[in-house]
């Protein structure tokens, strides 16, 4: 039996770290597989942000740090996103912030129609745009300052943010700890964040089985703000408890 597709897109990835480029020649014969199927798998990547395809083949892709953080977990940020897309319904108004989790959320919301999106996130907002959809996205991006991470900061920014009101903010976090709840490594984003739970009536936390215990400067949200945690595997012990008791719906995606 051969190889699975998440198996030979692996060892694609594999090859590529040990080389610049790959040909489609090469990676049928080592990997048994026709041209056609190769080229789907290549196709596959770039859309994930890991290599680029060039003619006859691939290289490596140059990533900003967002696209490193990206493309980390990638399989595992998918079933997130796909689950948290079940939460939203045509003509929802949905808030989404600037984590890499939370942008495969943006990714997985393109086929509904009618939404508003609220977001301060450059490429959020991007994945929105164009796409032939019959019915397109009203997306608001948030004035400010552009920060290096690609979303608008500051002032403007949460000024903008707090004069608006959504159905549901999908959040992402940098890590949680049964002390500082839900936090984040950078101030600035961190007071974005803050303004959009004022305005959400369902808050939403998406966030890939690496972050619980992990802990970061900017504490954002507590446990009892959350109305549903979603991740990728049960969390370990006091997790699945201290969510219980904080009237948080914990989902494995």
């Amino acid at each position: 039996m051969g190889m699975s597709g998440r198996a030979r897109r692996d060892a694609i990835l594999r090859m590529l770290g040990e080389r610049e480029r790959l040909d489609v020649a090469e990676l049928t014969r080592r990997l048994g597989v026709s041209g056609m199927t190769i080229r789907r798998d290549l196709a596959e990547l770039q859309q994930d942000g890991v290599l680029r395809r060039v003619h006859g083949g691939a290289v490596r892709w140059e990533r900003s740090p967002f696209e490193t953080r990206r493309v980390t977990r990638a399989e595992e940020k998918r079933r997130i996103a796909e689950r948290a897309a079940l939460l939203v319904a045509d003509g929802d108004s949905v808030a989404i912030d600037t984590g890499t989790t939370a942008h495969c959320v943006a990714r997985a919301l393109r086929g509904k129609r009618d939404l508003v999106v609220v977001t301060n996130s450059i490429h959020v907002a991007g994945e929105f745009q164009g796409g032939g959809q019959e019915s397109p996205a009203k997306v608001l991006l948030a004035g400010g300052v552009i920060a290096p991470e690609g979303c608008l900061v500051g002032a403007l920014a949460t000024d903008t943010i707090r004069r608006l009101h959504v159905g549901t903010l999908f959040l992402g976090c940098g890590g949680l700890t049964p002390e500082r709840g839900f936090a984040f490594f950078d101030i600035e984003e961190a007071e974005v964040r803050r303004a959009m739970l004022e305005i959400a009536e369902r808050v939403v936390v998406v966030m890939d089985h690496t972050k619980f215990g992990r802990t970061e400067t900017i504490a954002v949200a507590r446990l009892d703000q959350v109305d549903v945690l979603i991740t990728d595997a049960p969390p370990p012990p006091p997790y699945p408890d201290l969510c219980r008791e904080a009237g948080v719906e914990l989902v494995i995606a």
